[in-house]
């Protein structure tokens, strides 16, 4: 049964918030659940910007929580977290609430799934996609590289159209067929196509949004039920 309580969770992003991508958040909250957004401002021309950032991603989570009153808090940005490890549990333990990031929500997405086969699809550079996949694949996972775009301004727009990112997607797997597909960083802004490719592909389609919305709300023991865009958040599967 979906839940119909309303609720309010946090989101801490490594730029700021205004960027074009996360007004396609809107459209995957369940009914009754709303976001305080704010942005932690670090991410400049690399992501390695974002790397030694504890006592700063602390200090805005702490903030973040003072001013709004939330349940949980989304760390949102794969190398957040990938370049401050163990960052998630300091948030957690400083603000006293539930903490989700990027990669390891998609993870515990992909274990609902049975998914050990990924294919990985990120408007990161090759490095950056080296490294999300080494670190995914000392989980017991096998990552499939998507192509890379080495010359792309990091949190800058793809400036694919839907259409174009569909294609894309779709060719990359043909070429590369796998148990389901992720998405990692929003800015490729994958979120209107997710039904579409689970459509065409038949696989399930994980995005690091879906995956952190999905990860904090049921740990804050919520279930719903969201249509159209895919099957984690339609079907809502127990975290393993």
């Amino acid at each position: 049964m979906a839940t119909t309580s309303s609720v309010q969770i946090g989101i801490l992003s490594p730029a700021t918030p205004n960027r074009p991508h996360f007004k396609s958040l809107d459209g995957i909250l369940p009914p009754g659940v709303s976001i305080a957004h704010e942005g932690l401002g670090l991410l400049g021309e690399s992501y390695q910007d974002l790397a030694g950032k504890e006592d700063v991603i602390v200090t805005r989570a702490r903030e973040l929580v003072e001013k709004h009153k939330v349940a949980g808090l989304m760390l949102t940005g794969g190398f957040v977290t990938l370049f401050n490890p163990g960052i998630e549990a300091k948030v957690a333990n400083t603000i006293g609430l539930p903490v989700v990031s990027a990669i390891s929500s998609a993870v515990a997405a992909l274990t609902a799934f049975a998914a050990k086969s990924v294919l990985l699809m990120t408007p990161f550079d090759r490095a950056s996609n080296e490294s999300i996949k080494t670190h995914i694949d000392r989980l017991g996972f096998t990552l499939h590289l998507g192509p890379s775009f080495d010359n792309r301004i990091p949190g800058t727009s793809l400036n694919l159209s839907q259409d174009q990112l569909f294609d894309l997607v779709q060719e990359t797997f043909r070429k590369t067929p796998a148990q389901a597909i992720y998405f990692q960083g929003a800015t490729m802004d994958p979120l209107p196509i997710i039904q579409r490719l689970e459509d065409r592909l038949g696989v399930p389609v994980v995005t690091s949004n879906t995956a952190m919305i999905w990860n904090l709300l049921s740990k804050l023991g919520l279930k719903y039920s969201v249509k159209n865009y895919g099957r984690l958040l339609a079907e809502w599967p127990s975290i393993r």
